[in-house]
């Protein structure tokens, strides 16, 4: 019985149908930009670590790209809203959860803000810029 297994499994194997006329597609862009990636150096410009509502005082993004990552540590709402610091009638809601979670909101933009998070249960908040 092992024998006949073996036999089927090679046949499968070297069939014509799976070996058909599809191209390899290439993983070296993918590899290059993880690469790329990995090399990148952040650098913080807000943290917070609390279960209070707040706002951050202003703060300058001098660099290409900058990120917010945000973890909601227990069940309750955190909502994050970023204001532009020269016109804060202009915000954009980021988040908006209200279960335990957590992600990363990549921006690109110089110029100043103001991050406005609303949560009343344990959340994290960190802002770094591309240098």
């Amino acid at each position: 019985m092992r024998v006949i297994w073996a036999i089927l499994l090679a046949s499968a194997c070297t069939s014509p149908e799976t070996t058909s006329s599809k191209e390899a597609v290439s993983l070296s862009g993918t590899i290059t930009r993880s690469e790329v990636r990995i090399k990148e150096k952040w650098r913080p410009l807000v943290k917070i670590n609390s279960q209070r509502p707040q706002k951050t005082p202003p703060f300058r993004v001098t660099g290409r790209e900058w990120k917010i990552h945000w973890k909601n540590k227990g069940a309750g709402e955190l909502i994050l809203i970023l204001y532009d610091a020269k016109n804060p009638d202009y915000s954009e809601i980021l988040a908006n959860t209200s279960t335990p979670d957590e992600d990363v909101v990549y921006l690109t933009g110089k110029g100043q803000y103001i991050l406005e998070v609303v949560g009343k249960q344990p959340y994290e908040v960190l802002v770094e810029e591309l240098r």
